[in-house]
């Protein structure tokens, strides 16, 4: 498995080079440390607790490396940049070393609160031909509010499946994580967004969609037995591939349609 898809409750091992030869750069020095990183999954004292994804920081994670490299924090963000595109070019991607080298250093961009993070996995996000987008995707909303414009900038990529489908259920499950950790002030407005965002997802997606909706109706609990989940459920059954999804739609279907009209909850702001 690789490293990218690992537990983010799992620590990590990292077995550091004890010098820097005069035929060995810094930046060759990162992709050597990239490399050696692993999870761990024996903790002796006990499994550390899960870091929220807002407060997660791979600046102080390599501190070491800024101490012995007398790098900045912007050339280590470049350094991991470089250290993501120099291994995934076609002819190294074919190397598993080198791919996990790519897989790290995408790992720990998503865990570094930079706008020029945020740039570049606009860029990668944008080419169907860069692979990781499991990690570019889910590295573009966690530090922030779920503002409209961020949530706007999702729905673009929603809409592409060939690239987000795999991740949807991550995202969903990851924004959950980012409103749990916002300012208590911003929750309430931020929450409508997500569900929001949620419903237009089992829309546009074509895997796990009865999942994300049974996740949405406990997120939002006046979705349960709404007049809007009911005609998500006759999109899923008309739409979805999967026997099971088609199966949970049609017992959703019967269920909402055996209440009373009047028991359905409106809540149409929810399809907007």
């Amino acid at each position: 498995m690789n490293v990218i898809f690992c537990n983010a409750a799992m620590a990590s091992v990292l077995i550091l080079p004890l010098v820097v030869g005069a035929d060995v750069t810094w930046q060759e020095m990162l992709e050597r440390d990239l490399g050696s990183y692993w999870p761990q999954d024996y903790f002796p004292e006990g499994e550390p607790p899960d870091v929220p994804l807002r407060h997660r920081d791979a600046i102080e994670e390599f501190n070491y490396f800024l101490d012995r490299s007398g790098w900045t924090t912007n050339q280590f963000v470049e350094g991991l940049i470089l250290a993501f595109t120099n291994n995934i070019t076609p002819e190294n991607f074919a190397d598993r070393s080198k791919r996990h080298i790519a897989g790290v250093a995408a790992w720990k961009l998503s865990e570094i609160n930079q706008p020029a993070v945020t740039n570049f996995f606009r860029i990668c996000n944008g080419d169907d031909s860069i692979r990781y987008k499991h990690r570019t995707i889910l590295g573009m909303f966690p530090y922030t509010n779920l503002e409209p414009e961020v949530m706007s900038y999702m729905r673009t990529l929603c809409v592409r499946t060939n690239i987000y489908d795999t991740v949807a259920t991550e995202v969903m499950f990851d924004m959950f994580d980012t409103l749990e950790t916002m300012p208590d002030a911003l929750k309430p407005a931020a929450t409508n967004r997500v569900a929001q965002y949620m419903y237009f997802a089992i829309h546009h997606t074509t895997r796990q969609m009865a999942w994300q909706d049974r996740e949405l109706a406990k997120f939002m609990p006046a979705y349960s037995n709404s007049i809007q989940r009911l005609a998500a459920m006759r999109y899923i059954e008309s739409t979805a591939t999967n026997v099971r999804q088609r199966a949970r739609a049609q017992m959703e279907i019967s269920r909402l349609t055996s209440l009373p009209t009047n028991q359905l909850n409106d809540i149409s702001w929810i399809e907007e």
